[in-house]
C-alpha cells in the first residue's frame, strides 16, 4: 500500500515534491500549482532497483540504481546508471494494485505515462 511520506516546496514555493512509498515502489512527484511536471517511479526496491522517469521537458528515461554499497568501507551516494529494459510486464500489474492508495489525479497520470512508455518501447 503506497503511503505518502513527505511533501516539500522548492525555494520559489511553486513546485511541490511528494514522496509515496510501499514495499515495492518509491514514487516521487513534482507538481506545479496546476500540473504534474515530473515523476520518478523506483521499483523492485528490495531487489534490483530500477527507475522509470518522465519529465515534461525531457520525456521518458529508465535507469538501474547503483546503491554505492559495493564496499563495506565506503558509503557512496546512490546514482542512476543506464538501463533501457523497462519491465512493464512486472511494473504495470504491481502499479495497478497500488493505484487505489494514491490520490486519483496522480494515479491516473502515472498509469497513463507508464502505459505510454511501454507502448513506445514495444509498439503493437
Amino acid at each position: 500500500m503506497l503511503v505518502e511520506l513527505h511533501v516539500s516546496l522548492d525555494a520559489s514555493q511553486t513546485i511541490r515534491k511528494r514522496w509515496f512509498q510501499d514495499d515495492y515502489f518509491d514514487l516521487f512527484i513534482w507538481q506545479d500549482p496546476t500540473n504534474i511536471i515530473s515523476f520518478q517511479l523506483c521499483y523492485d526496491r528490495m531487489g534490483r532497483e530500477r527507475v522509470v522517469s518522465w519529465d515534461e521537458d525531457r520525456g521518458f528515461g529508465h535507469h538501474s540504481i547503483d546503491d554505492g554499497e559495493s564496499s563495506p568501507h565506503k558509503n557512496m551516494t546512490p546514482v542512476f546508471v543506464m538501463d533501457g529494459a523497462f519491465c512493464s510486464d512486472e511494473v504495470l500489474p504491481k502499479f495497478t494494485e497500488a493505484y487505489p492508495f494514491l490520490p486519483q489525479d496522480i494515479a491516473d497520470f502515472v498509469l497513463q505515462k507508464l502505459i505510454e512508455y511501454a507502448e513506445k518501447l514495444c509498439p503493437s
